[in-house]
């Protein structure tokens, strides 16, 4: 019985060994193959996937409420777009109409349109609130908005992105399909699109210009918008593309109440003090951009001259001026260039850091968001007390803002306007430095699918 066993045994060993030999090599190759698969799925998949991915980043802490136009223009259109002149174009609407007082706009929408979740848009069911205006869907197709007076800019404060009541269903070629905050503070959003062809889009937040650009070095951003790109540009394979922002401005506000500041004659020796040869930007020469329908070429201008700045400052009768120039997060080497500048001229200054923008100051270097109309009138009108930085009152130029914003024809407010900016520039309540320049930073393995976006 044992010895049947033990033969047994040997005649399976013997066969398995035989199997074994006869097959080994298939065996290694079904191993291989096996491996070889797992590495592909663990290892590679993920980038596959991500191949059809544009992770596009931003610098900011931004919340569900104030998530920026730029993203969302990618989900959804507004009523009305703003050209690069400053004038409004129809865009989810037709056509517009304003009452004979200039205080009622009638918005009509075009035919077809649809939300995201294939609802038909509805008037009566787009989410815009606009301060001290009513808002009303009068039907399917008209949005009433009642003014408290006539404003001629109004339908460029439409072009803001619209969606349906309590949802983020836009009519974009993009969808949100997941926003991940933590804290209430957004940092990322998802965006899917139904067209064929597009790529997925991941919106990535950074707290700092620094974090994003070192997210960029990694291959974390394949697509940004930086201030400064003087490392990036030496990277081969990044793109760097440089534009002029002409909506923002680099600007110095001057407190026109303050003891000193109060002189024109001293403030206009400080704007020809400053050499702005070295600036990052286009040089500015009026409150608007040059590409604005209203922007004159035919206002003072403050080229760099030290004789002119001295004459001027032996004229204000300044005796020994001390100057505390306030400045935002970004422009401390600005504020150091100028200071040095000023000093020259026998100003002395003291930087002083601020976090955001203060109450009260003699001297602000910030950023001057500029609005797309030549309308400025919640800047420099002397009743607009909260906006007026400067604190200016100028009759002239209250008069003239005044005017333009409640005449409807461009060719009637333009002449104003051009008025307007020679007042601004002569009195000089702010110095106008310059239009920064922005750098586009892309991948070049990502610049086919970039070009694919409604950016």
């Amino acid at each position: 019985m044992l010895r049947s066993k033990i033969r047994r045994f040997k005649f399976w060993l013997h066969l398995i060994s035989a199997y074994l030999e006869r097959y080994t090599k298939i065996a290694a190759a079904v191993v291989l193959l096996l491996a070889g698969a797992t590495f592909i799925f663990v290892k590679l998949l993920p980038q596959i996937i991500r191949a059809n991915v544009v992770t596009i980043g931003y610098v900011g802490n931004y919340s569900i409420e104030n998530i920026p136009t730029s993203v969302l223009t990618l989900v959804t259109d507004s009523l009305v777009r703003v050209d690069d002149t400053g004038r409004p174009q129809s865009a989810l609407s037709s056509h517009w109409t304003i009452s004979d007082d200039g205080k009622t706009y009638v918005v009509f929408l075009k035919d077809n349109l649809t939300w995201h979740d294939g609802s038909a848009v509805d008037a009566r069911n787009i989410t815009i609130a606009i301060e001290n205006v009513k808002v009303t869907g009068l039907n399917n197709k008209a949005i009433e908005f009642k003014l408290a007076s006539p404003i001629s800019s109004f339908p460029t404060i439409l072009d803001k992105p619209v969606f349906k009541t309590k949802t983020f269903y836009g009519v974009g070629e993009y969808r949100m399909t997941d926003i991940d905050s933590r804290n209430g503070i957004i940092k990322n959003i998802s965006l899917a699109a139904d067209k064929k062809g597009l790529p997925r889009v991941d919106i990535r937040f950074y707290q700092t210009e620094n974090q994003l650009q070192e997210a960029i070095k990694i291959g974390e951003v394949k697509f940004a918008s930086v201030a400064n790109a003087a490392t990036l540009a030496r990277w081969p394979n990044l793109e760097v593309e440089k534009q002029t922002d002409r909506d923002e401005l680099i600007t110095i506000f001057f407190n026109t109440q303050d003891s000193l500041l109060s002189s024109r004659e001293f403030r206009q020796a400080l704007a020809y003090a400053i050499n702005r040869s070295g600036f990052d930007g286009e040089i500015a020469t009026s409150p608007l951009s040059k590409n604005n329908w209203a922007y004159s070429g035919n206002t003072k201008k403050y080229e760099y001259n030290t004789g002119r700045a001295k004459e001027l400052l032996s004229k204000s009768q300044v005796l020994n001026p001390r100057i505390v120039l306030s400045v935002t997060s970004g422009y401390l080497e600005l504020a150091e260039s100028i200071k040095n500048d000023w000093h020259d001229l026998g100003v002395d200054v003291e930087i002083k850091e601020e976090k955001e923008i203060p109450q009260d100051f003699q001297a602000l270097l910030a950023l001057n968001r500029l609005p797309r109309d030549p309308d400025q009138y919640a800047l420099w009108h002397s009743t607009q007390i909260k906006t007026n930085l400067t604190k200016l009152k100028n009759v002239k130029v209250d008069k003239l803002l005044e005017d333009g914003r409640t005449l409807q024809k461009e060719e009637d407010r333009k002449p104003l306007y051009e008025e307007f900016q020679q007042a601004l520039m002569d009195d000089l309540p702010a110095i106008f430095l310059y239009h920064p320049y922005k750098y586009k930073v892309v991948y070049k393995n990502s610049k086919d699918l970039i070009r694919n976006l409604p950016l």
